[in-house]
């Protein structure tokens, strides 16, 4: 059922995605033996412009994210939506070999005749912030990033796979191709942030997004991220849970009033300010 709900959706954005955004145009990309499937709006016009790749979390669907970033089609800005490897229509489940996934779509976004590729950015909800916070310590193109509850390390300590909400417990069995528990947390475990010091390996801009009160996967991660990534500004909801949904669209026009001012002016990084 959830499947069959997900095909009639993806069906129905494939049919009024471009009529709502005539620059929008459906990709399928094969990578690392995946095939990746996106949505790419890239302005009119002549020119080369950046591009801000938009991945989701765990439950987060392309159709999801494609709707409200329509409000900023005309921010002159390319934008490249996809779903976080393990979900949906992947046939392999998410591990750090999921990089590749990622790699290969800045690499095919970096080689569009209208894309600036000295200006790539990505933007990540949830786990799929993790992998915006992850793609910034590997991957050299990306110019700066954005993790809205992103999970970083202490939410992949084994105990808190024993803590998490039954529903959320088995759909990362799933996606991350868990036999139980215990592999599940083992799996966890290899994501962290801890194995081999990524935070130190981050040395763009990262804006760091969450509630004050994360109940999901808690606001320590956001917080340590911040704080051991020494570009990087943090933006805290007051009185929001987990991604600071509650402030969706609030957090949206600040990401990308965040992200024109890396892309136009990259040395005045130091001049926005995230008021708690």
């Amino acid at each position: 059922m959830r499947i069959e709900a997900y095909a009639k959706a993806r069906d129905l954005t494939d049919r009024w995605a471009p009529l709502l955004d005539p620059d929008m145009r459906k990709i399928t990309l094969p990578i690392a033996g995946e095939e990746v499937t996106g949505y790419m709006h890239l302005p009119s016009g002549q020119g080369r412009y950046p591009m801000v790749i938009v991945t989701n979390g765990l439950e987060g669907t392309m159709q999801e994210l494609a709707f409200p970033l329509l409000k900023y089609r005309q921010e002159r800005i390319g934008v490249f939506i996809m779903e976080m490897p393990g979900t949906y229509a992947y046939k392999k489940p998410m591990s750090t070999a999921s990089e590749a996934v990622y790699n290969g779509v800045i690499d095919y976004v970096a080689a569009q005749p209208k894309v600036d590729p000295g200006r790539i950015a990505m933007v990540g909800t949830s786990f799929g912030g993790y992998w915006s916070a992850r793609m910034a310590a590997v991957n050299p193109r990306l110019c700066c990033a954005v993790a809205s509850g992103a999970p970083v390390e202490h939410a992949f300590a084994t105990s808190n796979a024993f803590g998490l909400p039954a529903i959320i417990v088995s759909t990362m069995q799933k996606v991350m191709g868990a036999k139980g528990l215990l592999d599940l947390g083992s799996k966890m475990e290899a994501l962290s942030f801890a194995k081999g010091n990524l935070y130190r390996n981050i040395k763009i801009p990262l804006l760091v997004i969450n509630g004050d009160n994360d109940t999901l996967i808690g606001t320590e991660d956001s917080i340590e991220l911040n704080k051991k990534v020494p570009a990087s500004f943090l933006k805290l909801y007051e009185n929001d849970d987990h991604c600071a949904m509650g402030h969706y669209h609030e957090w949206l026009d600040l990401t990308f009033a965040w992200l024109k001012l890396q892309f136009d002016k990259p040395e005045a990084t130091s001049v926005i300010m995230m008021k708690q």
